[in-house]
């Protein structure tokens, strides 16, 4: 019973971080007039749920808010640089999607239509994975998404899992909207980012070394 009750009390703290997480996602996404800040928002949940899955019983943490701000700025530059990137590329992909279908894809148009369809793919499996890569290695954006390339292509399962819960949770929010505003982004970054710290592609830091004990007659 008392095991039951801590798994439901446990629920219900994820579920209250959660949501303030989506609230400071959405303060600081308007913070940034949405288009300089929806981005390094993104990355600043990312920031603090590494440190969840890093040290979650760190008494040293600051308030949320005060955490949550400092990755934004933080991530400011570097987060826009890699959201515009993915933006552009989805935009091209789309554009020219509905170029070749527009009238009526065949023969070799049908061929690199599928191909759009595998870049699609592909872009997916990236944006499922980068921001947890972009906040938890210190390098710019362009080695980020080239991180998260090669990520993809040499741990395809680890890239796909991601992508798979992603994809869920996505479908989930289709058919019960009103997750959305409770959870938002901050439901898939939190089982997205649980997934890659558990494949093990993400180094752990290392633990500080435990000061050694200091006999009681060492001060004589």
């Amino acid at each position: 019973m008392l095991r039951l009750l801590g798994w439901h009390t446990r629920v219900g703290e994820i579920g209250v971080r959660l949501f303030a997480l989506n609230a400071l996602w959405l303060l600081y996404t308007l913070r940034g007039g949405v288009v300089a800040g929806v981005f390094p928002a993104t990355a600043a949940v990312h920031a603090v749920l590494r440190r969840d899955l890093m040290r979650p019983d760190d008494p040293h943490r600051e308030p949320l808010r005060v955490e949550f701000g400092a990755a934004w700025r933080a991530e400011l530059g570097s987060a826009n640089v890699i959201g515009y990137v993915l933006t552009t590329a989805w935009v091209l992909l789309l554009v020219e999607h509905h170029v070749l279908t527009s009238g009526g894809a065949q023969g070799l148009a049908a061929g690199v239509a599928a191909l759009l369809w595998f870049a699609a793919a592909l872009l997916f499996v990236l944006c499922a994975s980068v921001w947890m890569l972009a906040v938890h290695f210190d390098e710019g954006p362009l080695a980020t998404l080239r991180r998260a390339a090669l990520l993809a292509l040499a741990r395809p399962l680890t890239a796909l899992g991601a992508a798979v819960v992603l994809a869920v949770v996505l479908c989930l929010y289709y058919v019960v909207p009103g997750l959305v505003p409770v959870f938002g982004v901050a439901g898939p970054a939190m089982l997205t980012s649980a997934q890659l710290w558990r494949s093990g592609v993400l180094p752990r830091p290392a633990r500080e070394p435990r000061p050694e004990p200091v006999p009681a007659h060492s001060h004589l």
